[in-house]
């Protein structure tokens, strides 16, 4: 599943030069014990809670947040069960195979 250009980031700072991810990639941070196998849902950022006004993606750390100026993603990957862990699109493509993710049409539903 390919995102839409204009919903996603300006820029990616995190884009790895070498598509070869490892054990050693800095951005692994032990989420392998609780988003592996997750399924995950690609739509523009919502705040889960009133007040909220973006998020960080759960490896690169990379802000999500609704249009503005210094955003660098507008969408991404959320989990689909409490749409609460975000992921930017690099590292989606970087971590889907090892995280084994299932990706599901966005139902709207929250």
């Amino acid at each position: 599943m390919t995102a839409p250009l204009w919903l996603v980031a300006r820029s990616c700072r995190t884009t790895r030069k070498d598509p070869a991810v490892t054990d050693r990639d800095w951005r692994l941070m032990g989420q392998q014990e609780w988003l592996t196998d997750r399924t995950l849902v690609f739509r523009g950022w919502q705040p889960l809670r009133p007040g909220w006004d973006h998020d960080h993606c759960v490896f690169c750390q990379a802000e999500i947040a609704a249009e503005n100026e210094h955003v660098q993603f507008t969408a991404g990957y959320v989990t689909a069960d409490d749409n609460y862990s975000w992921i930017c699109t690099p590292c989606f493509e970087d971590f889907k195979t090892d995280f084994r993710w299932t990706v599901v049409q966005n139902d709207a539903r929250r």
